[in-house]
């Protein structure tokens, strides 16, 4: 089954009617999870009539798939804007391109925790709408990219999974820290960079 836009915003009104919609989704989800959010909540939240929000989007699955892909566009961009600067600077080691290729997705994540919230419920939440959430994917691409001027010639096979290990890890540490307290979240990001810099080293 194909999840869609029930009606797709023809002007500027219609579409900052449909951002409202789904900011309104994201700071429900932040509160209720991406699995308890109904849809008599956004509406509500977003000062708008069901009938309203209907209009946009038909039923829980369309709604999430559209928060989704927004935040997916985010993703691609920073991903895209990360490959272009670290060609045009490269940095001097490995870690660095790690660190540096993260840093905006750790910043991202922090300023946006229903997204992170929303790829933990995934694959439970869009099973059987036919929606892919491959964010993951495109961020998989791009590190590859930045890593592979770094890798041994012996370990190139690895590289793949070592990509795959520090996107699950960034996401896993990310999910819990959006519960900690400040002070208890800087230490578990710094926790994070070692298990980052642990990964590659078995690249080099």
């Amino acid at each position: 089954m194909t999840v869609s836009i029930a009606k797709a915003p023809s002007q500027d009104r219609g579409q900052r009617r449909v951002d409202r919609l789904l900011d309104a989704t994201a700071d429900l989800i932040l509160v209720h999870g991406a699995e308890g959010l109904r849809m008599d909540m956004v509406a509500k939240h977003a000062a708008t009539s069901p009938g309203s929000l209907y209009q946009f989007f038909p039923n829980r699955a369309a709604l999430l798939t559209a928060l989704a892909e927004r935040y997916g566009a985010v993703i691609e961009a920073i991903a895209e804007r990360n490959v272009q600067g670290q060609a045009a600077n490269p940095p001097a080691s490995i870690e660095q391109a790690a660190r540096d290729f993260l840093k905006p997705f750790l910043a991202f994540y922090e300023a946006n925790p229903a997204y992170v919230i929303l790829t933990e419920a995934s694959d439970r939440i869009f099973a059987g709408t036919g929606y892919a959430f491959g964010e993951d994917d495109q961020v998989f691409f791009k590190m590859k990219d930045v890593l592979q001027p770094f890798i041994a010639s012996g370990h190139q096979t690895r590289l793949d999974t070592v990509c795959r290990l520090l996107i699950t890890t960034t996401h896993a540490a990310m999910a819990t820290a959006v519960k900690l307290p400040t002070p208890a979240k800087r230490d578990w990001v710094a926790e994070l960079d070692t298990l980052i810099i642990g990964y590659l080293r078995s690249l080099i």
